[in-house]
């Protein structure tokens, strides 16, 4: 499989909203099969344990200060005992912060093929989650990628959008969402990711009400940490599914 190149003529005033946000490019082919393969070979069980060591001692990964705030919004609203959903995975490290912090089992969905290592942790495509409704929702640096075609998913400028809206659906109500997202001038890097300003970020929740917020400052929706490689600032925000 291949990512699209470039946003097709036709969809170019969409994921601009109109020009009112800025298109910058950055190609990544994350959907090919050499790389899903490395990927792949993440998802073990000696991986997933390497992960709950370090999550015990309150370590982070690769979202760094993300991982932190997380740590706080579960300790303030905790996840015992509750059926998780965890939206995308490219590393078990989400998996297992769910069952170190005490979830009965974690539902991860995700586009591409994912084998199960665990007994509580199965891997669903988008669309074949079932009829079951979900205690909670980890979407940690996930939905900014909905619609950009670098994991495999259809072209869509509102992907993101709507894959917030679905997980209304399927989230019990009352339900928490763990969002974090790249925060900062709205921009979109295709194929990498969105980031979120003043603009877009209030439509990426529009119907949630907001319970907490965790690294958010009064400058984060017009700082510039956030380039067209790397998404470093992604503060955490508990929504309630109302």
């Amino acid at each position: 499989m291949k990512a699209p190149e470039g946003i097709p003529g036709e969809l170019y005033d969409a994921y601009s909203m109109d020009g009112e946000i800025s298109v910058l490019y950055n190609y990544r082919n994350d959907c090919s099969d050499e790389i899903q393969d490395m990927i792949n070979a993440n998802f073990t069980q000696e991986e997933f344990d390497k992960c709950v060591e370090r999550i015990n001692k309150r370590e982070v990964n690769y979202y760094q200060h993300t991982d932190l705030w997380l740590y706080e919004a579960l300790n303030a609203h905790p996840i015992k005992g509750k059926h998780v959903c965890i939206a995308g995975s490219a590393y078990p490290w989400y998996e297992a912060m769910a069952i170190v912090f005490g979830a009965k089992k974690c539902t991860v969905i995700e586009y591409s093929d994912r084998q199960s290592f665990h007994p509580d942790i199965e891997y669903v495509k988008p669309g074949n989650e079932g009829d079951v409704l979900f205690d909670a929702c980890l979407s940690i640096s996930s939905y900014e990628h909905d619609g950009l075609g670098r994991y495999g998913d259809p072209l869509n400028p509102n992907g993101d959008l709507e894959a917030m809206q679905n997980m209304k659906n399927l989230l019990k109500k009352d339900g928490l969402m763990y969002l974090a997202v790249p925060v900062g001038r709205d921009k979109v890097c295709f194929n990498v990711h969105r980031v979120y300003g003043e603009k877009r970020f209030p439509l990426l929740i529009e119907g949630w009400e907001s319970v907490a917020k965790y690294g958010f400052a009064k400058e984060s929706f017009t700082n510039n940490y956030n380039t067209i490689r790397e998404s470093p600032y992604q503060p955490v925000i508990v929504l309630r599914n109302t």
